[in-house]
């Protein structure tokens, strides 16, 4: 007989090898994340490291340690991809990346995908940043 851990990795590994991986939410699993650094405002990534975003809808964090939180970069059909702050802007929260919406575990504010306000008590909505792609790169500018 499996263990709970045992049963919850063998899960995990299911889950992240299916096509929905990229809607994955925070817990157990958790997100696919890339580290990367920021070089004159910009992060540049390369494609080979984003496959997260190759599906609609796909879903990927970006940690610099230059940033105060993480970058969600979203592929959203009919807009393309999309980059938000991972901080609430009511009180400075990390949000969590819902299937769509972004949700703070702290005073319940919700965001659209593209990081506006659906619920408060945040009123501003999140920090967006340019996405410039290339054939090769993705580019965040961060200033």
């Amino acid at each position: 007989m499996s263990s709970r851990r045992d049963f919850l990795k063998t899960l995990g590994a299911a889950i992240v090898t299916t096509a929905g991986a990229p809607l994955l939410l925070n817990g157990c699993v958790g997100l696919a994340t890339v580290r990367a650094q920021v070089d004159e405002n910009q992060i540049k990534l390369n494609k080979t490291e984003i496959q997260a975003l190759t599906v609609p809808n796909g879903i990927l964090l970006v940690k610099a340690p230059q940033l105060p939180g993480p970058i969600i970069l979203r592929n959203l059909p009919e807009v393309g991809i999309v980059a938000v702050s991972s901080i609430c802007s009511h009180r400075g929260c990390e949000v969590r990346a819902m299937p769509h919406s972004l949700q703070c575990p702290c005073h319940g504010s919700e965001y659209d995908e593209l990081g506006e306000v659906l619920e408060g008590p945040a009123t501003r909505p999140l920090k967006r940043y340019e996405v410039i792609e290339t054939p090769d790169l993705l580019i965040i500018k961060v200033s």
